[in-house]
């Protein structure tokens, strides 16, 4: 599923290049309260599926907490189902790195 708009991609930019600015957002959404200089581990925004691919906006790590942001400039009623569909393929992926691939 690719649909990338412009602000997609400045969004991604804003996130690899400025993560000054993710730990106040992280922080603010998630209730935590990492320190600004705290350590962002950018993880790979692209899952395959079994029907093809999809492709985040932002998928971290700080510690070992995984965190996947999405950036929506339109209404789009089905946001809350893909964000389920894609937070189920990030655990699976990272679920099968640790226990190593045994499908």
């Amino acid at each position: 599923m690719t649909n990338n708009t412009i602000f997609d991609d400045v969004f991604r930019t804003m996130v690899e290049k400025m993560t000054y600015l993710v730990v106040p957002l992280i922080n603010e959404v998630f209730h935590t309260a990492y320190p600004e200089d705290v350590k962002i581990v950018q993880l790979r925004n692209e899952h395959q599926l079994e029907d093809g691919e999809i492709i985040t906006d932002s998928c971290l790590r700080i510690g070992d907490m995984l965190y996947h942001i999405e950036c929506q400039s339109l209404d789009d009623e089905t946001m809350a189902v893909r964000m389920v569909e894609y937070d189920f393929a990030i655990a699976l992926e990272h679920r099968k790195k640790l226990m190593g691939d045994i499908a």
